[in-house]
């Protein structure tokens, strides 16, 4: 069974409870039935009456959620899910003191990258997807990281990778910065202020961070990370009290401070000193990209994802092939799951020639394809029913990133903006490089394709070399659903933490919601699975059942089973209810 009460306790203290762990005590609807349409704006209440039912939902929620062990979140108004309650907390705050959707997701996306520094932060990058319901416009803030100006001439002389050149050009901040501009409603310096003090205060060490340093003990790390991580060569346990006061003053000092300041000299020095050519000019000329999300049609909504070098695209395509084979409630497992399968590989397939279209014209041409549904029906007739086939049958295999983690912020507030944003150190822990002053860089070079680390495996993908200012191709892929038409009906916001298995993470997802009519709890805790291209086989997560690992392995699937595939976050949108999940596969997320 999934776990969701912290440290396995059955009666947690209700005072270590957020209100991210509060439902409302409202009958849940159906979650595309018929019923009356608005904005959330039409459900506002008036603060007087708010306030007392927001008491008597917080009291009745408390003991619902002892008892019920539920990860789902069902609200009025808003909701923001992160895998962290003092995140959660954060943003929630945020929203309640009149900040935007986007200044809610800013600061929740800070605060992760505090707590949990193993899979993001500010020596890192990502992707923010946006859509407003009223103005019905979207964008997309592309923060990933870029390579260094001189990264191509040092590899013609010395091809060996050694940390400090792995690390690209840090983007979070600056990309929420950006966002902050577009969006925000409280001052940059009050949103800055509320995530140094998680730094500077200090915070429980969560059961997932702990785990990370532990992996990493024993392999090559500076002096200053051993100290951080594992102070007397001890990995910090669950639990325990972890303060970061260098990085609080370093968000506090500012984003100019940051790209142009003294800040800016460290992180190139200590680049410098573990082999890599990261410069000061490198971080002064970087900018996030505004852009507008790529687009797909499944079941009546509209699919929105980031454009390449994020692989989104490989989204559209799975979902198009799908829509061909009617999956819909009736739809026997059996067969479905082998349809999921193969569509998802051939999907991955074509998305495996991806990389920067600032960089490559021909990344417009196959993007175009893998949105084109007449090219879904091609795909489509290529899938037996009966057997799997090898990931070449349906197209070229190139070499994909792998071994990414990532953190996810997903905010529906009462602004009608719908936010998911995906950050990223890249490996855990990035490059391992921290700097004085607390920065951990990233390792974001690594998802670039390297003819010397593929050799035997995988055809390197010549769209994904390495060139200096691009951004590899990458996993991150926050999602968000709307109506096709028009305003009324359901809106569902996404995102995954889990590198390469976020495609097929997702993809199940919308499958079990759009095409199954399933509740968003019930579509984020049921089994997964994800076809490996090299060596090709189909991984299933602990929550797939054994019966349909059986009929998999009849039609020819190499079957093998994981204990964690994905971690999607998710929420959604009927109506004025909300409802938002924390995937219950994340184990005592508190840590306390």
């Amino acid at each position: 069974p999934l776990r969701h009460l912290a440290s396995g306790s059955q009666h947690p203290n209700l005072a270590d409870l957020s209100l991210s762990s509060f439902r409302e005590m409202d009958k849940d609807l159906p979650p595309w039935g018929p019923s009356r349409c608005g904005t959330w704006q039409d459900a506002i209440i008036p603060i007087y009456a708010a306030s007392l039912i927001i008491a008597i939902a917080v009291t009745t929620a408390m003991v619902l959620q002892i008892y019920l062990g539920t990860n789902e979140q069902v609200f009025r108004g808003s909701v923001l899910v992160t895998d962290h309650e003092h995140c959660t907390e954060l943003g929630r705050r945020v929203l309640n003191e009149q900040g935007s959707s986007v200044d809610s997701a800013i600061v929740a996306t800070l605060c992760l990258g505090i707590v949990h520094p193993h899979a993001s932060g500010i020596g890192g990058g990502g992707v923010m997807l946006v859509h407003d319901i009223r103005k019905n416009i979207r964008k997309v803030i592309n923060f990933q990281e870029t390579a260094p100006s001189g990264i191509e001439e040092i590899l013609q002389i010395d091809p060996e990778l050694k940390p400090g050149l792995i690390v690209g050009v840090p983007g979070l901040l600056r990309g929420l910065y950006q966002a902050h501009k577009l969006y925000g409603r409280l001052s940059w310096e009050d949103i800055v202020t509320r995530a140094a003090n998680v730094a500077r205060d200090g915070f429980n060490v969560s059961h997932r961070l702990a785990e990370a340093i532990t992996k990493v003990k024993g392999q090559n790390m500076s002096l200053r990370f051993r100290d951080m991580f594992l102070p007397r060569g001890h990995a910090l346990s669950p639990g325990s009290l972890m303060k970061t006061p260098s990085l609080a003053a370093v968000l506090e000092a500012g984003v100019s401070e940051f790209y142009n300041g003294t800040l800016t000299q460290e992180m190139a020095s200590e680049v410098q000193e573990n082999g890599g050519i990261l410069t000061k000019e490198d971080l002064s000329n970087y900018s996030a990209v505004i852009s507008q999300p790529i687009e797909g049609l499944y079941q009546g909504f509209r699919v929105l994802v980031p454009p390449p070098p994020s692989i989104g695209a490989a989204l559209i395509s799975a979902l198009n092939i799908l829509e061909d084979f009617h999956l819909n409630g009736n739809s026997t497992t059996n067969r479905a799951n082998h349809w999921i399968a193969e569509s998802l590989k051939a999907s991955l397939t074509m998305a495996s020639g991806l990389g920067d279209p600032a960089y490559t014209p021909s990344v417009s041409a196959l993007l175009s394809k893998m949105q084109s549904k007449p090219q879904a029906v091609v795909l489509r007739q290529l899938i037996s029913d009966s057997q799997a086939s090898p990931p070449r049958h349906y197209s070229t295999v190139y070499d994909l990133p792998r071994g990414a983690v990532a953190s996810q912020v997903v905010v529906m507030g009462p602004d009608d903006v719908i936010v998911s944003v995906t950050s990223s150190l890249n490996r855990p822990f990035g490059s391992r490089i921290l700097t004085p002053s607390g920065i951990l860089l990233n390792s974001q070079i690594l998802d670039f394709s390297w003819p010397i680390r593929t050799q035997g495996l995988l055809i390197s993908n010549l769209t994904n070399r390495v060139q200096p200012g691009k951004r590899p191709l990458s996993f991150i892929m926050p999602t968000i659903v709307i109506p096709s038409l028009g305003k009324c009906g359901s809106y569902v916001a996404l995102g995954s933490s889990n590198g390469e298995s976020s495609l097929s993470g997702v993809t199940q997802v919308l499958i079990n919601i759009l095409s199954y009519n399933k509740n968003l709890n019930d579509s984020i805790s049921l089994g997964r699975l994800h076809p490996q291209l090299k060596p090709s086989r189909l991984l299933v997560d602990s929550e797939f059942l054994e019966e349909d690992v059986k009929v998999l392995r009849l039609k020819g699937h190499t079957v093998y089973r994981v204990g964690l595939l994905s971690l999607v976050q998710g929420a959604q949108k009927t109506n004025d209810i909300i409802r938002g999940i924390v995937d219950p596969r994340v184990v005592d997320i508190t840590g306390g």
